[in-house]
């Protein structure tokens, strides 16, 4: 049997010109598809961090129930964190890290217009500690949210661990301001248990009093300022 070969003028590779045509429509499609994917990714951190916050909430009402009503501190009177005063309730310590702040040791902050800081009353006791019954408006007072910037919110401030209020100062290293780091938007959880993405102007700036999101009760407008 005679088997044929190609002859050299049936053998046709691509033209320079098919080539270029090939490789720029490639080009086209990446310029296409690598933004979709890369938002994606963005979106799906995005979802994880607001999972944490759920889960961070979730430990702090489970430490309350523990603790006859009473709020865990930002900071107790031996200068436990209350991400570690948390360990018990909570399923894993990663979600104290957004995946979008790798090198910070905390991501998120408690309110600390409720919560309060033990050492700041050294070497004496609060007075009081707010409850949990307290508070008039739990689905609409901030429990726990990002954190990690300067008073420009937008320069970084790394690990703190409570998130200062709009009238309030940052006074140790501890304190920072919300940090929108999820398309403009900043993850919080709020007291009832429910957690979502919020821009700054929704909830932290020009807000009417300043710290209404933030306060006990915002229908006393002496509730709703700074204790500093």
């Amino acid at each position: 049997m005679n088997v044929s070969t190609p002859s050299r003028d049936q053998v046709r590779g691509f033209t320079l010109i098919e080539l270029l045509v090939v490789i720029a429509i490639i080009a086209i499609l990446a310029a296409i598809l690598l933004p979709v994917l890369s938002r994606a990714k963005a979106a799906s951190k995005k979802a994880v961090c607001v999972s944490n916050t759920r889960q961070l909430s979730l430990g702090v009402i489970l430490y309350t129930a523990d603790s006859d009503d009473v709020l865990p501190p930002t900071q107790n009177g031996d200068s436990i964190l209350w991400p570690d005063l948390l360990d018990p309730y909570i399923k894993s310590s990663k979600v104290r890290l957004c995946p979008d702040d790798p090198m910070a040791q905390s991501s998120y902050g408690l309110n600390e217009l409720v919560f309060v800081d033990f050492t700041d009353y050294l070497p004496g006791i609060p007075s009081s500690v707010p409850t949990a019954s307290q508070l008039q408006h739990p689905s609409e007072t901030v429990m726990v949210g990002e954190l990690g910037t300067e008073d420009d919110l937008v320069t970084a401030r790394d690990s703190a661990y409570k998130l200062t209020v709009p009238d309030g100062d940052l006074n140790d290293e501890f304190d920072a301001r919300p940090s929108a780091r999820h398309f403009n938007q900043c993850n919080i959880a709020f007291f009832d248990g429910h957690a979502g993405s919020r821009k700054l102007e929704q909830f932290y700036i020009n807000q009417v009093p300043q710290d209404r999101w933030f306060c006990l009760d915002r229908d006393d407008a002496n509730l709703c300022h700074s204790r500093e």
